[in-house]
């Protein structure tokens, strides 16, 4: 391994000499070092110091080069990814010229591309490229770029504000596989939450998405105005509804105690929302206001039983038969492969 103190006398030595090369061969392998030894400090100063020497140098292949290769490094630090996408943020209205700031942009944007530590960075990447299509006359394409990410945040966002139905499932899924909605990680964790069968905690997802819902322009969610508190409250709703779809898969009975406590509302306000998804068609329950208990199993008819019994039954025989086979073939691998006594094949003469 190469000390520290070495690896730097190497790299200010190779400066010196006009070798960027071997300065760069030099502090990739003491990145390698801070990296696997998880020194984040340490591996941000080097991917820093990396995109720093190529500006310096003017070696504007070898910027967009290393910092398309840092970010691919396996186990590479978030923390340190984010140093080095800050500092060449610095550096796009310092290039020489226009295609050379576009290239850089373009390196910038791909590897910050699905990446919610960076979204900050990426989003001011978008706001230059678009300033600079506005610059050059090109208003169409400046908007274009600006407004397709906003429609899609709105577009999100009113879609889990719907009701719960088929139709509002299937545009999540679709929106789901919208490629432009890598360009939107934090948004894109959002609609994960709604499409995951998990419980979704009002105050954890406060925590993380309120100050950019409510804040951003053009807020859904906007404070201080009627709609947007109206919208607030619709979300938790919808939260909650999700929470009790959830609870519906898991649980065939539960007590409205445990699940006031899971939903973060009080006894009363459950059984109402309760009511009113059931009402609505969206939930099926009943609840036992008298030992306090919601059921989400249907009755069944003894024909449903059996058939339900018979269905699981055969499904349970189909794996036994399944795996019998699999044990069975490598069986037979194994004797083919290691046969009792005489000599094994690999030392016949």
């Amino acid at each position: 391994m190469l000390p520290l103190l070495e690896g730097v006398s190497i790299v200010v030595i190779a400066l010196q000499q006009g070798k960027l090369k071997e300065a760069l061969d030099t502090l990739l392998s003491l990145e390698k070092q801070t990296r696997t030894g998880g020194d984040t400090h340490s591996t941000s100063r080097v991917l820093v110091t990396i995109v720093r020497l190529c500006f310096e140098s003017g070696d504007w292949a070898a910027l967009n080069e290393q910092v398309l290769g840092l970010t691919k490094r396996r186990s590479q630090m978030k923390q340190a990814v984010a140093k080095m996408v800050q500092e060449c943020l610095t550096y796009i209205d310092k290039l020489p010229d226009k295609e050379t700031q576009l290239r850089l942009i373009d390196t910038l944007r791909t590897v910050t591309a699905g990446k919610i530590y960076v979204e900050v960075e990426r989003a001011r990447l978008t706001h230059k490229l678009a300033q600079m299509k506005e610059a050059e006359g090109n208003v169409a394409e400046a908007a274009t770029i600006m407004q397709e990410l906003q429609a899609l945040k709105k577009l999100l966002l009113f879609l889990v504000l719907s009701p719960h139905d088929n139709e509002q499932h299937d545009l999540l899924h679709r929106t789901k596989a919208d490629k432009r909605l890598d360009e939107l990680p934090q948004y894109q964790e959002l609609l994960k939450l709604f499409l995951t069968p998990e419980l979704i905690n009002w105050r954890s997802l406060c925590q993380a998405y309120e100050a950019e819902l409510r804040t951003a322009q053009g807020a859904v969610f906007a404070p201080g105005d009627e709609m947007g508190e109206r919208h607030w409250k619709d979300f938790k709703s919808r939260v909650v509804e999700h929470n009790i779809r959830v609870m519906a898969q898991y649980y065939t009975r539960i007590t409205l105690q445990r699940m006031s406590q899971l939903l973060d509302l009080s006894e009363k306000g459950t059984e109402e929302l309760l009511s009113e998804l059931v009402v609505a068609k969206r939930v099926w329950a009943k609840v036992d206001r008298l030992d306090g208990v919601v059921s989400f199993s249907r009755h069944q008819e003894p024909n449903e039983v059996l058939n339900d019994w018979s269905r699981n039954l055969n499904s349970l025989m189909a794996l036994l038969s399944k795996t019998s086979h699999l044990i069975s073939k490598e069986e037979m691998i194994h004797r083919h492969l290691h046969p009792t006594g005489g000599t094994p094949p690999h030392q016949e003469a």
